[in-house]
């Protein structure tokens, strides 16, 4: 169940980038994968924490540098 909501939260996330901002959508995707990963992040091996973790903090890392109109 949780993993049907994150995927509905990354296409919202995709759609508010291309249609409203940049910047909420980075954030919203960044959630959306949190969220995916959230329920195995246990059970990961260290290395296949990273990649994840690494793209989250990218997302938010982006959304704070895009200007503000």
């Amino acid at each position: 169940m949780l993993k049907r909501v994150s995927y509905l939260l990354a296409l919202s996330g995709i759609a508010l980038g291309a249609l409203v901002t940049v910047r909420y959508g980075a954030i919203v995707i960044a959630l959306a994968m949190a969220l995916f990963i959230a329920p195995d992040f246990k059970g990961m091996r260290m290395i296949e924490r990273v990649v994840p973790v690494a793209l989250i903090v990218s997302l938010i890392t982006i959304a704070l540098a895009l200007p503000r109109r």
